[in-house]
């Protein structure tokens, strides 16, 4: 299993470091989200943190599919280009 934080979407919001207190911290120079002890962390505790973001930033993906979320939406002006009439 593999278990990680996209720094894109991550809007440092913390509901992470509640959820799953010990597993997740805010790095203190880019407010990202980061796996602090990803080898005592529990399957739970993820399932726990990814659910209580509200950015979907925690991917956990099994055997190399995305477990959750299923389908994220596109944020930030990710996405396609936009046409060079529209820009």
């Amino acid at each position: 299993m593999r278990v990680w934080v996209d720094a894109k979407r991550c809007v440092a919001n913390a509901r992470c470091t509640y959820a799953a207190p010990g597993i997740f911290v805010l790095n203190e120079e880019t407010g990202v989200a980061e796996i602090e002890n990803e080898d005592i962390a529990t399957i739970e505790q993820f399932f726990a943190a990814a659910r209580a973001c509200p950015t979907q930033a925690i991917i956990i993906e099994q055997l190399g599919r995305r477990v959750y979320p299923k389908i994220l939406t596109p944020m930030f002006g990710e996405g396609k280009e936009p046409a060079d009439d529209e820009r």
